[in-house]
């Protein structure tokens, strides 16, 4: 039974279409995962089914009596209310429960005091007592405190208009669990969220009761949460039935397939348009039919292209010497030094290299990026140094400075997107050739058509990918990365993932993203009590090590050893598997390492031959051809290299 129903859905933006046709089902205990490029329509989507904007066309069908909550990802409040007013306020049936609960009891005491007929209220009280107990109402104080507490909200009697953008998105998060609606529909409810905070409420969410439409860039959430993937993308929606994990495996065999269907069509249709070109004499009805089939598939509805993010930069050279910090302190402010408040860091030694994959994580506020603003100039240290090598180039992809992009331009007209790259460049050197702003956008997945409107109709995922194309475009040497996931789509994230594995510089990230710092560090640095503890490791390693110091010691933090010159300790060894690689199976992974990228560049050549086309019909055909078998190549190595890297080495 569906409790929401959008009905042959379509919604665009003047030029551009989000969705037409759409049709899309939550049902009962439903666990749905939104994704898409940045643009695509995802949170304008999750605005449609909560009803809270209007289908353009198309229908909208709600279940009587569902109840449906939205956490956008800038939610409304009263800034008068506290915290906790808020949270009651948000609270929905459970909260009138209890209010009713309350009155009706009240009225029940005074009734008998004067001796007057109860029975109604008495039945009442019997339906709320039962309700009350089917909502778990009863200690509803209790439990929003609970979960405030577990999102990283300690005082619950601050003003509303005092928090921050991040502390109002995780108080509309808390109302929301606390509200325990029907239908849940989160965009983006891991932003603001430190890695115990979003551990905690992927739990949550698995023992949620209700629906779940979930729009995330966190991998392992859209992994352990989901059972039905919806990819939103070029005005089309399409359903996978499976978690994350079940939507890669599916995708990878459509885009192949797809591909791989694209080349025979056309060389079927050069083959049919050499057979015309030549001219044949006789017009039999066969041939007829020969020609209306070319007719035809030359008539073939093009599919809308699908833009490929490309992030390749020409990189500067770094010497040997990246960052060097010594004994750096700092304290939140110059009165908290002076009123003998802790500091936020002490006494941090450290020399980054320029190969160096730094990842630091801790809770919000304990200086994360505080340090990275020591790093790039941004703030001075209250005490030791920290000096940047001569050739650093650097950049620094912080969670704010893509909101300077909006504004006006020299003449008081709005920024548009094309303005913002040529402030920094008109052209660019890229890999032996020169772009303009206009091909550099495009690389980034920004049409010609987007390239002229003003920044600020950007979603807020576009906006960041055009901060981190004028970033790049500098070719910077070492990147400070901010929090950099939250607010970009999965495709650009993966592409950053790739490109940070080809970066020639230092790379340091400040993150939560726990799949993106898998990915990208060999090293981190956590923050505790105002020092900075090294592992050596990604942050999966750093988790097991965790759980292995506290299960056997109590002391979690003892898994980190102390920044200084001594060695950090050894991550726990993973789990045995089935069985190890053979000498043979390692060389033949350490083979395909090497293949695989040479196929997909020879596949990307290919392709570019294709798209280019000619007169030469046979020379096509034997491109396509070849296209063909390269493509069933690169699906049978990468199927293996998947066997091979799940067995131990």
């Amino acid at each position: 039974m569906s409790l929401i129903s959008l009905v042959d859905v379509r919604k665009d933006f003047g030029i551009r279409t989000l969705f037409e046709g759409l049709s899309l089902h939550v049902g009962e205990r439903e666990r749905l995962g939104l994704i898409g490029p940045n643009g695509a329509g995802k949170s304008t989507l999750l605005r449609v089914l909560a009803g809270s904007e209007p289908p353009g066309a198309g229908e909208r069908r709600v279940l009587p009596k569902t109840r449906v909550v939205l956490v956008n990802q800038e939610p409304e409040m009263d800034p008068e209310r506290t915290v906790l007013e808020q949270v009651f306020a948000d609270s929905g049936e459970k909260m009138e429960l209890l209010r009713r609960y309350t009155v009706v009891s009240e009225a029940l005491a005074a009734a008998h005091s004067r001796g007057d007929d109860d029975a109604d209220l008495l039945a009442e009280l019997g339906q709320l007592n039962a309700r009350m107990d089917q909502h778990q109402a009863w200690d509803l104080e209790q439990q929003i405190r609970e979960v405030l507490q577990r999102l990283g909200i300690g005082d619950t009697q601050r003003r509303v208009g005092d928090l921050s953008g991040g502390y109002r998105k995780r108080l509309a998060l808390a109302a929301a669990l606390v509200a325990d609606p029907d239908v849940l529909l989160l965009d983006e409810p891991t932003n603001h969220l430190d890695a115990d905070c979003i551990q905690w409420l992927q739990g949550y969410l698995q023992r949620f009761r209700g629906a779940l439409v979930l729009v995330t860039h966190d991998r392992y959430v859209l992994d352990q949460v989901t059972n039905r993937i919806v990819e939103v993308d070029r005005g089309e929606a399409r359903s996978y039935s499976g978690n994350y994990a079940y939507y890669l495996a599916r995708k990878g065999e459509e885009d192949a397939a797809e591909a791989a269907s694209e080349a025979k069509l056309r060389n079927v249709l050069r083959r049919e348009l050499e057979w015309l070109k030549r001219g044949p004499k006789a017009r039999s009805t066969k041939q007829k039919a020969r020609i209306q089939r070319i007719e035809a598939m030359q008539e073939l509805p093009k599919r809308q292209q699908k833009g490929q993010l490309s992030l390749a930069t020409n990189q500067r050279r770094l010497g040997k010497r990246a960052i060097e910090a010594e004994e750096l302190g700092v304290w939140a402010s110059d009165e908290a030094r002076s009123g003998g408040a802790s500091p936020l860091l002490q006494e941090f030694s450290y020399d980054f290299s320029p190969e160096d994959r730094v990842g630091i994580i801790g809770p919000n506020g304990s200086g994360k990026s505080t340090l990275l603003d020591l790093i790039a100039g941004r703030r001075q240290p209250h005490s030791g140094r920290i000096e940047l090598g001569s050739t650093v180039k650097l950049a620094y992809f912080d969670q704010h400075s893509h909101q300077v992009l909006e504004g006006t331009d020299a003449a008081g007209r709005q920024r548009k997107v094309i303005d913002v790259v040529k402030e920094a460049a008109s052209s660019v050197e890229l890999e032996g050739s020169s772009l303009s702003a206009s091909q550099l956008l495009e690389r980034f997945l920004f049409p010609p058509a987007q390239q002229h409107q003003p920044v600020s109709k950007l979603s807020g995922g576009e906006r960041r990918r055009l901060h981190l194309c004028r970033l790049l475009i500098e070719a910077p040497n070492v990147l400070l990365l901010d929090e950099p996931t939250n607010d970009l789509d999965v495709q650009t994230l993966t592409v950053l993932e790739d490109f940070l594995e080809d970066f020639r510089g230092c790379v340091v990230v400040v993150s939560h993203d726990r799949y993106f710092l898998d990915r990208t560090v060999d090293r981190l640095f956590c923050f505790e009590q105002g020092r900075l503890q090294r592992f050596e490791g990604n942050y999966s390693s750093y988790l097991e090590r965790q759980a292995s110091s506290a299960g056997g010691n109590g002391n979690a933090a003892a898994s980190a050893a102390p920044v200084a010159d001594t060695p950090a300790p050894t991550p726990a060894a993973p789990p045995a598997r089935a069985r190890k690689r053979s000498f043979k199976e390692t060389r033949e992974l350490k083979q395909l390492d090497t293949d695989l990228p040479r196929w997909e560049e020879r596949r990307g050549e290919l392709e570019a031959q294709l798209a280019a086309g000619g007169s030469d019909y046979a020379a096509l055909e034997a491109l396509s051809e070849e296209l063909s078998q390269l493509l069933e190549r690169i699906a049978r190595g990468e199927e293996r290299w998947l066997e091979l890297s799940e067995l131990a080495g």
